[in-house]
């Protein structure tokens, strides 16, 4: 009976040196924050190619209904509550048509910035679009920003 238990205490002892406690402190939840589209709140439709914005490759945050209607067009023109949401928007080349355009928003715990993750979803066209992402967050403090952060998935 002392052998199995023996065992059982080293090999636990043994194993616990490979187990790295995670300090809370250091790496912290991610805060899941709402995210709305266009779509959702305001009836547009096939935004990544009826939206247009004069970028490449990058995003901006709009602020108000007036930069709104300055740098954005196409055929979905709401007029957006931006007291209770600032628009993040921007311009991806894609190797392949895109299937579909997933968004979640955190705020990370380490450096307090609100983190837009977007994952395209690619079809096995050939086709090479420049699409048109956005995302309605809640309305960002005056100093706060956003990060953008792309994924491709097939």
């Amino acid at each position: 009976m002392k052998r199995p238990f023996t065992l059982a205490v080293g090999a636990l002892a043994l194993l616990s040196g490979c187990i790295t406690p995670v300090d809370e402190a250091e790496s912290g939840p991610k805060i899941e924050l709402l995210v709305k589209s266009l779509e959702s709140e305001y009836g547009c439709y096939n935004t990544a190619r009826q939206m247009h914005i004069n970028l490449s490759e990058t995003y901006t945050v709009i602020h108000s209904q007036a930069q709104f209607d300055q740098l954005v067009s196409g055929s979905c023109r709401p007029q957006i509550d931006f007291a209770t949401y600032d628009l993040v928007i921007g311009k991806k080349g894609l190797p392949n048509s895109e299937a579909g355009i997933h968004y979640t928003l955190q705020r990370e715990y380490e450096t307090k910035r609100v983190v837009l993750h977007v994952v395209f979803t690619l079809s096995m066209t050939t086709e090479a679009p420049n699409v048109t992402y956005h995302a309605l967050v809640p309305k960002l403090a005056a100093s706060e920003g956003v990060d953008v952060k792309i994924e491709m998935k097939k």
